[in-house]
């Protein structure tokens, strides 16, 4: 329970920056080390300050860890657990980076590590993006397609069957739309007692039936 509770929040922060267009992003600064939360004893902020040039060092974005460890003491976690899952997402952002590639923006390294934590593989990541540079070349995002398997694998969805789902909406040059429609329809099917296999499965059919009947509509 607390690792889903640990990570969810992740996987919705993402969803609502992936969402907002580029104006709503630039007004927002990123969370420095100079802002970590006063409760956070000495010992702590060094250790996190450290884990964040260290991310800095090899070009990785340490804003998410400075986040995550102000989301830890809001949510009133110790020091130790909280020390714990930034250790944890400054591993899983090298990692989905080695996956993602050195062009990844910071929120697909974020929804990337998220994904990594909640059950998919690096192969995973790396087939996502060979799928996503063969559709789309590098002008868009993978993102929104990252947040939407991380979504689905902390709803149990096993990761065989979500990476798949995703990466062929992916080929497909499906919009960002379809992706959070995905979410949704699994989330009502899982909550009406539907097994999330079948419900990925069937809603990933319709989504790509859809696309096919859009391409065909001059």
């Amino acid at each position: 329970m607390t690792r889903v509770l640990t990570w969810c929040v992740i996987v919705v922060t993402l969803s609502s920056v992936v969402g907002r267009g580029a104006g709503a992003q630039a007004a927002e600064r990123p969370m420095t080390a100079a802002e970590l939360p006063a409760r956070l004893a000495p010992a702590t902020r060094q250790v996190i300050v450290h884990l964040g040039d260290s991310l800095r060092a090899v070009g990785l974005p340490d804003a998410p860890l400075y986040a995550k460890a102000a989301e830890g003491v809001l949510k009133g976690a110790p020091d130790a657990r909280i020390l714990v899952v930034l250790r944890a997402l400054a591993r899983e952002l090298g990692d989905a980076r080695a996956s993602l590639g050195a062009s990844a923006g910071e929120a697909e390294l974020v929804a990337g590590a998220s994904a990594l934590h909640v059950g998919a593989s690096p192969a995973m990541l790396r087939q996502l993006r060979e799928t996503h540079v063969g559709a789309a070349g590098e002008a868009t995002s993978l993102a929104t397609p990252l947040v939407a398997l991380a979504d689905l694998l902390a709803r149990r969805v096993p990761a065989g069957v979500a990476a798949a789902a995703i990466d062929s909406l992916v080929a497909r040059g499906a919009p960002s739309d379809d992706f959070a429609a995905l979410r949704a329809a699994v989330e009502r099917d899982i909550d009406a007692g539907r097994a999330p296999e079948a419900s990925v499965v069937q809603r990933t059919q319709g989504l790509l039936r859809n696309i096919e009947g859009r391409r065909r509509t001059p």
